[in-house]
């Protein structure tokens, strides 16, 4: 593939981002007479430069804060708004608002100007935490979470594509490492920023209005100094709405919303066995089905604009960074998630407290993604930095699954540093790596697929160790507390009425505390075995260099 630094991305090429893998793979990636499209040269520098970097990092920040940040406000928000059983389409919602419009935003981030779509869904962003801050009740609540997950999705590609469209190609790594970092960083600190205003004079509405604090702080320098970058210049609008697959859309939204509703609800809201979950599970099955050979026979569409980049799943590097990616991502928020939780459980630390107790975490994944950035982009081999890296994982996370009642704070440190490692080492990676392997004709594409990779793994790592920790407890607890109803139990578990511990017996605690750690344990082995699989994928990565392109 030629150098970026050598030729540019045409004209034609970018309106033609979803060619078959055999066209791509026999045409040139660019023109030497072709029209330069954005110059490989960054012309934004100084300091404008650095206030556009910071101003998208920093939604990126509160993208990956409002992750998090409802775990320490929900005994909160049930207070002022009630129906606890409605709870976890908290979580749920957002997930479902970011995952399920990650492939259509992919499509037509690759048509419309990349400035105002980032604007635009900036702009949803905070209309749905407003919404979550004002709301009168639980129902306009996860209303603005959904809103609030669809507007995050789109600032994140934005993010990866102005930064991937904008900076040149040695320094591209680093600047993605950075958006790992802070995404990593806002997940983690979520809930040390939500109890904070829960447990403040403010109060927990804003956790949410804290969005609209820094968006306003920043407006000016995304109105007035983002750089432009339009992938089909010239071109009138109305031709390009004709080219999005509209068919591919919405099988795509409900191959992830009945897929995410079916395996988080099961056995919380609704039983296993239940109509809902059963029709859930099936309908986002047959959508599955539905939507891959829609694309696979180019239904109602044509094979240029499919929303899904089929070619890549010829190419057997791509599934395996796709694959890797989820797994760290899986991996990496399970651990996020469930190490507070075993602090507040096995050692009685309250909420923020506990939350605290992930700072060796946020520290090494931060350190390491930075170090990543840094190395592989100078030295080029991808492929150490995935084996490493998983093998860290698995190591960390059998050996946290092992956690009990009685295990030392530090042994929780020193498996957060090996498994902070081991999931910084890889976990952004994907996005350097792939723009190093692909046609700039793709590369639209190209980013998007990872981002669905980051985010399916998210989703899916949450979706399976949530329903694990949901099934496993309640079972658990019914027999240490037979006497207590399954929805108190519930809602015990999920933070709304922790009360419910002070009214125990001696013994219903121990045996509460014993039931609640054996269940995290269970929850961790769904981080090892992310880990393995990884590590597995990791050996049949191609030993190339990145730098092979990076320093052409």
């Amino acid at each position: 593939m030629s150098s970026l630094t050598e030729k540019q991305v045409s004209i034609n090429e970018q309106s033609s981002l979803n060619n078959s893998s055999s066209e791509i793979e026999s045409q040139p990636a660019s023109q030497g007479d072709e029209k330069v499209h954005a110059p490989f040269k960054r012309k934004t520098r100084g300091i404008t430069w650095i206030l556009v970097v910071v101003a998208i990092l920093s939604s990126i920040f509160l993208y990956a804060l409002d992750n998090t940040i409802v775990a320490d406000v929900v005994p909160s928000i049930t207070q002022s708004l009630g129906s606890s059983e409605l709870l976890p389409w908290l979580s749920v919602g957002f997930m479902i608002g970011g995952v399920g419009v990650a492939l259509p935003f992919g499509k037509i981030f690759g048509l419309y100007n990349v400035k105002w779509l980032y604007i635009f869904s900036l702009t949803l962003f905070m209309v749905g935490s407003a919404l979550c801050g004002a709301a009168p009740n639980m129902n306009a609540m996860i209303v603005g979470r959904v809103i609030a997950g669809v507007g995050g999705n789109g600032m994140y590609l934005g993010v990866i594509t102005l930064l991937s469209v904008n900076t040149e190609e040695k320094e591209r790594p680093m600047y993605l490492a950075l958006v790992g970092l802070v995404f990593g960083v806002g997940t983690c600190v979520g809930p040390l920023i939500g109890g904070a205003f829960a447990e403040s004079p403010v109060g927990w509405p804003f956790a949410f209005y804290l969005n609209l604090i820094i968006g306003g702080l920043f407006a000016p320098v995304y109105l007035f100094m983002l750089p432009t970058f339009d992938p089909r210049p010239g071109v009138p609008y109305t031709e390009r709405s004709r080219e999005i697959d509209y068919v591919g859309t919405v099988l795509s939204i409900g191959m992830i919303v009945f897929t995410v509703i079916g395996i988080n609800f099961g056995g919380a809201i609704y039983a296993w066995k239940s109509a809902t979950v059963i029709v859930m599970l099936v309908l986002g099955v047959l959508s599955c089905i539905a939507f891959f050979a829609q694309q696979g026979f180019a239904f109602l569409t044509t094979k240029d604009h499919r929303v899904f980049p089929m070619q890549f799943l010829r190419r057997p590097e791509y599934i395996l960074l796709f694959c890797l990616t989820s797994a760290a991502n899986a991996a990496g928020f399970c651990v996020i998630y469930y190490i507070p939780l075993y602090f507040q459980f096995a050692k009685g630390e309250a909420p923020v407290a506990a939350a605290v107790k992930i700072l060796p975490l946020i520290v090494f994944i931060s350190a390491t993604i930075l170090v990543n950035g840094a190395l592989m982009g100078k030295f080029g081999y991808y492929k150490p930095w995935y084996v490493v890296g998983t093998a860290l994982m698995l190591i960390g996370g059998v050996l946290i699954s092992r956690v009990n009642t009685s295990t030392s704070t530090a042994y929780v440190y020193g498996m957060e540093v090996i498994l902070g490692l081991g999931v910084g080492s890889h976990i952004q990676s994907g996005f350097a790596v792939i723009q190093s392997i692909t046609e700039p004709a793709v590369m639209a594409y190209a980013i998007t697929f990872m981002m669905v990779a980051q985010l399916l793994g998210i989703a899916m790592g949450l979706s399976v160790s949530g329903a694990v920790f949901v099934n496993v407890a309640i079972s658990k607890l019914q027999v240490a507390l037979p006497r207590v109803p399954r929805k108190t139990l519930l809602a015990f578990i999920s933070g709304a009425r922790s009360e419910l511990f002070d009214t125990l017996t001696v013994e219903e605690k121990a045996g509460t505390v014993h039931a609640l750690v054996e269940t995290i344990q269970k929850v961790f082995v769904c981080v090892y075995a992310a880990a393995a699989f990884g590590f597995v994928l990791s050996l049949f990565l191609r030993r190339q260099k990145v730098a092979s392109q990076i320093s052409a």
